[in-house]
C-alpha cells in the first residue's frame, strides 16, 4: 500500500483539496479519500460539512466534463471536428461554462461563441443533457 496525496483545483468552483489515494491499486479500482479542504468556495461554503463538500465538488466537476462530452458526441457537426478519433470543437468555437443555484443544487449552464445553434440544435441537445443528468441539471443557453 502506498498513499499518495494530491492536491485539486476544480475547474468548476474555487476550493481546493487534498485528498488521498492508494498508487497500488488499479486506477479503476482506487477510493479518493478527502484528506482536508485547503480552501473552500463561497458556492460551497454553506454545505453543512466538508464531507457535504466533497461529494458535491465531485459531482459538478463529472458533470460538467460529461456533459461537455455528450454535446460534442451527439451535438450538430458543425459544432465538433473529430481528430484522431476523439470529438473536439471545431476552431473559432468556444465553450462556456456557468452555475447558478446553491450548492448541493447547483445548475450548469453551457452556451458557445463562434457558432450560432439553432433552436432545433439546443433542443436535441437538451434532450440528451435530460436524459443524462435529470432535467434542470444541466442547460443549454
Amino acid at each position: 500500500m502506498v498513499i499518495n496525496t494530491t492536491r485539486y483545483s476544480p475547474d468548476t468552483c474555487q476550493c481546493v483539496i487534498d485528498y488521498d489515494w492508494d498508487s497500488t491499486l488499479d486506477e479503476n479500482n482506487r477510493v479518493h479519500t478527502l484528506k482536508q479542504f485547503v480552501n473552500i468556495c463561497t458556492a460551497h461554503s454553506s454545505l453543512p460539512d466538508n464531507t457535504a463538500r466533497w461529494n458535491v465538488v465531485f459531482e459538478e466537476n463529472p458533470r460538467k466534463n460529461i456533459a461537455h462530452q455528450l454535446i460534442l458526441d451527439n451535438g450538430p457537426t458543425a459544432l465538433s471536428d473529430l481528430v484522431e478519433g476523439t470529438r473536439q470543437l471545431k476552431a473559432g468555437i468556444t465553450i462556456n461554462f456557468s452555475w447558478s443555484g446553491t450548492a448541493p443544487n447547483r445548475v450548469l449552464t453551457i452556451s458557445y461563441t463562434g457558432i450560432t445553434l439553432t433552436t432545433n440544435q439546443k433542443n436535441q441537445i437538451q434532450t440528451f443533457l435530460n436524459n443524462r443528468f435529470g432535467s434542470g441539471k444541466v442547460l443549454i443557453a
